[in-house]
């Protein structure tokens, strides 16, 4: 991990933007921006998450639950391009960090996805090296 701060919505925007076009709006523009999303909400959650003390008094957390809602949305999404239809709906339920995933799953399938279509995960979450998937990330 590097001394810099990452910005996750802000990468995710850069790395993986939402098509600006018709002819750009290609299923893999899709998958690549919505998993970028997904993977940025995570990453801002942790974030956000990481500085409270463990027993908060009422009132003071922040108000985040909106990221997990994003970060959900956004890798059902990535599912729904990327699987079959037939397969879509139990992938979905084995994604969703407050459905079915219990041990970080989501992350590991975002991940490789974001591989797969191009974009360096540490380049977005810096819970990870973007040295790790150099030579890895596809074109």
């Amino acid at each position: 991990m590097t001394d810099t701060i990452i910005d996750p919505f802000h990468a995710s925007a850069n790395l993986a933007p939402a098509p600006k076009t018709r002819e750009a709006a290609t299923r893999e523009a899709w998958i690549r921006h919505y998993a970028a999303e997904a993977l940025a909400a995570h990453a801002k959650f942790r974030a956000e998450i990481s500085t409270l003390p463990h027993n908060p008094a009422p009132g003071s957390r922040p108000d985040i639950g909106y990221l997990i809602l994003a970060a959900t949305s956004a890798t059902a999404a990535a599912v729904a391009l990327t699987e079959p239809t037939s397969d879509a709906p139990e992938l979905i339920w084995d994604l969703s960090p407050e459905l079915g995933a219990l041990n970080g799953e989501w992350e590991e399938w975002l991940v490789d996805v974001l591989v797969r279509y191009g974009v360096n995960p540490g380049h977005i979450d810096p819970a990870y090296s973007a040295d790790d998937f150099e030579g890895r990330v596809q074109s």
